[in-house]
């Protein structure tokens, strides 16, 4: 081969070898506009509901967002914070409602009770006082008010307001 020839071919193989690294060395791609707006608007609304009070709705949007966004640690973070959230309320609720009935005010605990299954719909605790007999609502006719020694509602099962224990539906 010839001086000329040779310089010619490895020419043509620096040219070839950059286009094809071309096509390789690209920007990192943006997230899609309308999933970032999905986003966006999840956050907003999960954001709004929390504020409101509405833990249970809001932990759902949060953890919707998790799965949008697996590697958003602010996410996973919001749905922890959600939940300790929301077992505290329950907690507190529960212990709210214990109270109540101990002071015969039993349609403020059934309220409370119902207050705390709302937040957590699996709790064994608040859903195992709503079963007590003292805490039914009254047939047609019957009076509200409780009778007399019916300070049986709401004794302890053996676990402590608030446990982790699910009623199985």
């Amino acid at each position: 081969m010839s001086p000329i020839s040779r310089q010619s071919v490895f020419l043509f193989l620096i040219a070839v070898g950059a286009a094809g690294l071309n096509g390789c060395a690209q920007p990192p791609q943006r997230p899609d506009a309308k999933a970032v707006s999905v986003a966006a608007g999840r956050e907003k609304l999960a954001l709004g509901l929390q504020d409101r009070g509405e833990l249970a709705e809001a932990l759902v949007q949060w953890k919707i967002l998790s799965v949008i966004d697996p590697g958003n640690a602010r996410y996973a973070s919001q749905v922890e914070t959600t939940r300790n959230l929301i077992e505290k309320k329950t907690k507190a609720l529960i212990l709210e409602g214990v109270a109540n009935s101990r002071q015969g005010a039993r349609e403020a605990a059934r309220l409370s009770f119902l207050k705390a299954l709302a937040l957590d719909p699996k709790n064994k605790e608040a859903f195992d006082y709503l079963r007590q007999p003292a805490m039914q609502l009254p047939a047609a006719g019957e009076s509200s008010a409780p009778k007399a020694g019916d300070g049986a509602c709401c004794q302890p099962r053996g676990k402590v307001a608030g446990s982790r224990e699910r009623a199985t539906p």
